[in-house]
């Protein structure tokens, strides 16, 4: 762990306007005069636009910059994360913070952020820092091109990522937490398992029908369920989770245990391992997610950077 004075730096924040339907914004006041009342030198960068995150982080580093905070929820987090390993600079001299104003706030959980932006703030103040591991997915799609995503969090391969494929595409009108809980149980009555291989460095092997696949650097996604309860940020390797195959009633009689993370243990057929290496094909149609966006159709080779950037804890 590092410690560094946060008032020693400018702090460049790249606040989300979109996060939590446009919350962020109407209360962005209240945090400015926070940190205004903290002493925290900002510089602030508002962007509005899928991908505008990853192009505004990767020219800040480029331009020299190396203290960041990613305003917003685990999607602002993760387009951060991916400018920054996507720009020139020297990733290990990068601190970077959050102000959770997302809905999920999903990676801030496995840190123990407190609820409260001024709570988050004086522990700022504290500037005690981790080097924390990224994960990189990269497709092979089926044109032969390949697509590479860096994640901090989780990624998620079949169930995880069909129940984002219908919040992305078939949102309800109305907004909050209920639409990812409304679209997991849609999916859950018309998921179907898909043939998976899944291979690691460390000798791993799974072949069969897979319910998901789970790639953990930390341990929350969907909205505060504990899918990798065992993951360690810093500990330069993946939290691999292959969960078979199940019926609806195993599925249900184990979801409250998934919110807790007990899951892992209790369902006897779940297979898992650290690794720093993995391979995921299919023959069939198997999506892949990271912080709530799809990635290209493919198979997948999942990474681990070691120690591959600072961030708050």
């Amino acid at each position: 762990m590092t410690n560094i004075t946060i008032e020693d730096h400018i702090w460049h924040i790249i606040l989300n306007a979109n996060a939590n339907e446009k919350k962020s914004v109407l209360h962005w006041q209240e945090v400015e005069n926070l940190l205004l009342k903290y002493g925290i030198r900002h510089e602030v960068h508002r962007v509005t636009r899928p991908g505008e995150g990853i192009a505004t982080s990767k020219a800040l580093c480029d331009s020299g910059v190396r203290h960041i905070v990613a305003a917003g929820g685990d999607g602002t987090v993760n387009e951060v994360v991916n400018g920054i390993l996507d720009s020139g600079c020297n990733t290990r001299e990068v601190y970077l913070a959050a102000l959770p104003l997302g809905r999920g706030n999903d990676w801030v959980r496995t840190h123990h952020y407190p609820k409260g932006i001024e709570e988050v703030i004086q522990r700022w103040k504290q500037g005690r820092f981790i080097q924390h591991d990224v994960g990189k997915v990269t497709t092979q799609a089926p044109d032969s091109q390949r697509h590479s995503r860096y994640f901090i969090n989780i990624a998620g391969f079949g169930f995880d990522a069909d129940v984002i494929y219908d919040v992305t595409y078939h949102k309800p009108r109305f907004g909050g937490s209920a639409v990812y809980v409304l679209s997991l149980l849609k999916t859950l009555f018309s998921h179907k398992p898909t043939p998976v291989a899944v291979t690691a460095d460390n000798g791993f092997r799974f072949d069969g029908e897979v319910f998901m696949v789970i790639a953990a650097i930390c341990k929350y996604n969907g909205g505060g369920i504990c899918e990798a309860k065992y993951a360690v940020p810093d500990d330069g390797r993946i939290d691999l989770i292959v969960i078979p195959k199940m019926g609806i009633p195993k599925v249900v009689a184990h979801l409250k245990e998934m919110f807790s993370g007990d899951h892992i243990d209790k369902i006897k057929s779940i297979r898992k391992t650290l690794a720093t290496d993995i391979a995921i094909t299919s023959p069939q149609l198997f999506r892949a997610e990271v912080e709530g966006e799809l990635l290209t159709f493919g198979n997948y080779r999942v990474e681990v950077i070691p120690n591959a950037i600072n961030t708050l804890i």
